[in-house]
């Protein structure tokens, strides 16, 4: 192993967090289960770990841990409906929590906890409401899970969330996690910092034109969850990463 692959294997392995039930993510978690046991009441038919903690994708830099809350249908209750249920009931019991694109984050622990209502759907899809469309989302986020969890992609999505986090871009993760999948298709396993570069370059060259699609769902384009310009703000950074060729300024 080279010394810059040497270098960014312990820089991602510094920030990484692995799934643990001892973690703080976790516990953070599980500091929220009486809350939703309490909003879901009978309607509650489970609540799992999900999101880049149950994925292996997890870093410290933008510590946080999904949880998905899966209900039976409320009648006359669209998912919208839901949704803002729970952020009210949590405000009412004096939780400060803000609304992101499908989920209520909350903080436990010093940790960022995303709790995502969801319908149970047909096998392992739910439905979600999405905030910013206004619309439900048919997907499947166990699929998801499988999917990056599975691919022997998680260092170098990782090293792309580092990357991320450290120029603070508003690239979704989901969004990042096929990217990375689709641009190293071609690319040999167990190569960092050549498959980063690789991300990189197909970022900076080909971020603007690639519609990227849930693979659970093909109806649902996880591409247009970014405007064009946070898009071209995105190749813009992985062009000035690979012109630096500096791996302490693209890593640190």
């Amino acid at each position: 192993m080279s010394n810059v692959d040497q270098y960014a294997a312990s820089t991602v392995e510094k920030y990484h967090v692995a799934a643990d039930t001892e973690s703080t993510s976790h516990r953070a978690a599980d500091e929220m289960i009486p809350l939703i046991k309490q909003w879901g009441k009978q309607y509650l038919q489970g609540i799992t770990l999900s999101g880049a903690y149950a994925k292996n994708t997890a870093v410290s830099l933008c510590a946080d841990v999904d949880v998905l809350i899966a209900l039976k249908p409320v009648p006359d209750k669209e998912m919208k409906n839901i949704f803002w249920s729970l952020f009210e009931f949590l405000s009412d019991h004096d939780v400060s929590a803000q609304t992101r694109t499908v989920s209520i984050q909350v903080k436990a622990l010093g940790m960022k906890v995303d709790l995502i209502p969801a319908y149970r759907s047909r096998g392992s899809g739910v439905i979600l409401f999405n905030k910013k469309t206004g619309l439900e989302v048919h997907t499947d986020l166990t699929q998801h899970v499988h999917l990056v969890g599975n691919s022997g992609r998680q260092q170098e999505i990782c090293a792309l969330k580092i990357w991320r986090e450290r120029n603070k871009l508003d690239f979704p993760s989901f969004y990042l996690e096929l990217m990375v999948l689709k641009a190293l298709e071609p690319e040999p396993f167990g190569a960092l910092t050549h498959n980063v570069a690789a991300v990189l370059r197909y970022i900076g060259n080909r971020f603007d034109q690639v519609e990227v699609r849930d693979p659970a769902n093909e109806n649902n384009v996880v591409s247009n969850d970014l405007s064009a310009k946070e898009r071209k703000a995105i190749a813009k950074a992985a062009r000035d990463a690979l012109y630096d060729e500096n791996w302490k300024k693209i890593l640190w």
